[in-house]
């Protein structure tokens, strides 16, 4: 006999089929409604599962520890979320959202040139990693594909990603053809290049460290900008 999912609620120990339809439509009731109490609460979940998630990863973060951090019981959890993946996206989604807004708004700025698009973009991401964390390093920290073969609804997150992964190598496409960057070595190496060390981050950046997120940033960017320049541009 199977082993039940940990992280999902047991039928007919305590939940019924009913009870569990019951509770779906509480949820999608308290969202239409969008009460200052339940945003809030459903706020503080996303927060603290954040923390877990990056603490334990997607597959060990267990649901019974995140609603007792939040002062509610297990079973309250499906209020706000219907699953542990739900509880995820809703952790890292809103941020990418963001992100993908600001780099297209970048890529439409004409008065900027693509390497200050680039610069601009590359510093508002790392700022983003430190005004959201921890979530943002949930998600880089995590290996998406390993998590879609758990949790299918992350590949909307994913399709995502990669759309925001071609808005970033557009740009540095475009810095490169307009002879701002110099052109001699592949675009998906100068953008792992670049995005690769802001990415590594997770691994040791907090915001109460000795440096903030734009100060790693212009650091790293200029270590990168020195490396890319084209020769004879100032």
């Amino acid at each position: 006999m199977m082993d039940k999912d940990p992280c999902q609620p047991a039928v007919g120990i305590g939940r019924s089929h009913g009870s569990h339809s019951s509770i779906s439509k509480r949820r999608m009731s308290a969202r239409t409604e969008g009460s200052a109490e339940y945003a809030f609460k459903r706020k503080q979940l996303f927060q603290i599962a954040a923390e877990h998630f990056r603490r334990d990863g997607f597959k060990a973060a267990r649901l019974a520890d995140i609603a007792r951090d939040t002062g509610i019981d297990r079973a309250s959890v499906y209020y706000y979320v219907g699953s542990k993946e739900e509880l995820f996206l809703g952790v890292i989604e809103n941020v990418l959202d963001a992100n993908m807004a600001d780099a297209a708004r970048l890529i439409d700025d004409l008065s900027l040139s693509w390497v200050e698009r680039l610069h601009a973009i590359y510093v508002r991401m790392m700022e983003s990693y430190e005004e959201n964390y921890p979530a943002t390093f949930v998600y880089i920290q995590e290996q998406m594909h390993h998590i879609a073969e758990q949790a299918p609804a992350t590949h909307q997150l994913m399709i995502k990603t990669r759309l925001f992964d071609q808005m970033l190598m557009r740009i540095v496409r475009e810095a490169m053809a307009s002879g701002e960057l110099r052109s001699d070595i592949p675009h998906r190496l100068a953008e792992t290049a670049l995005f690769g060390m802001l990415n590594w981050t997770h691994r040791w950046f907090t915001p109460d460290g000795d440096l903030s997120g734009r100060e790693v940033a212009e650091a790293y960017w200029s270590i990168f900008s020195r490396g890319m320049k084209q020769p004879g541009r100032s």
